[in-house]
């Protein structure tokens, strides 16, 4: 029996939260005096890392409410370390791969400035995984944002959130294909701000083998309702995972 408590042990440093910061106004002058640039900024939604302190993976939609990213905006990855005390960002410095036809996106960070602080990268599998397999899903439900310091370029300087993250437990529900793509399904539900982490076999080897991603509409008697939740195979970006230096079990 896969022992889910040392499961999460290992996975939940290899995962943060996404924050973006939108300008919604630029600098302008009224009445001889310049008013600073107006910014909204969010948590919105879960990444992990595949690739040490270097890449992560996260669900496309995430990066602008399901729109192509705004390359005006700015986003961070921010870690717990053990779900504990602090909280440390690490900036999003490029955006190697996007498709959002498959809703996935990989994110490089910049080196960390702070010692002895790392990330590490989650082993993946492509592997088909059976209906009933067990699996552990780990996310960061979006907090409320009490407050935020960032400079007149909307860079982040520091702020006042409670940020834990929240594990679940499962199986396999369903798997099949639609349009040559595969599906799974879970009876694992999330919250808001979960959208892109980890989907994650918990028997031996521990990998991860799909994200959190959305869920399939269903018909119920008081109209369309949010159905089975479910995230498409990694093995949709293979062989960029693969080039990346992934490590593949």
């Amino acid at each position: 029996m896969p022992n889910l408590i040392s499961s999460i042990n290992i996975v939940r440093d290899s995962v943060g939260s996404v924050l973006r910061i939108h300008q919604s106004k630029q600098a302008r002058e009224k009445k001889g005096k310049i008013k600073p640039p107006q910014f909204k900024l969010a948590l919105i939604g879960t990444a992990w890392c595949i690739v040490k302190d270097k890449y992560f993976v996260t669900a496309h939609h995430i990066l602008n409410e399901g729109q192509a990213r705004n390359p005006l905006d700015k986003f961070y990855i921010f870690v717990v370390p053990k779900n504990g005390p602090q909280a440390y960002h690490f900036p999003v410095i490029s955006f190697p791969q996007e498709k959002p036809d498959v809703d996935i996106a990989i994110l490089e960070i910049a080196p960390s400035s702070i010692p002895g602080l790392s990330v590490p990268a989650l082993p993946v599998t492509f592997s088909r995984q059976a209906d009933g397999t067990p699996v552990l899903t780990y996310g960061f439900p979006a907090p409320v944002i009490a407050g935020a310091n960032l400079d007149s370029q909307g860079n982040w300087l520091g702020g006042n959130f409670f940020l834990k993250g929240h594990a679940n437990e499962g199986i396999v529900s369903a798997y099949y294909e639609l349009d040559g793509v595969p599906f799974y399904e879970l009876n694992v539900g999330w919250h808001h701000g979960e959208s892109g982490g980890p989907i994650i076999r918990i028997d031996e080897p521990i990998s991860a083998f799909a994200l959190m991603q959305q869920y399939r509409n269903i018909q119920s008697p008081h109209g369309v309702m949010a159905g089975p939740h479910r995230g498409r195979s990694l093995s949709t970006i293979e062989n960029y995972l693969s080039q990346l230096g992934t490590t593949i079990v």
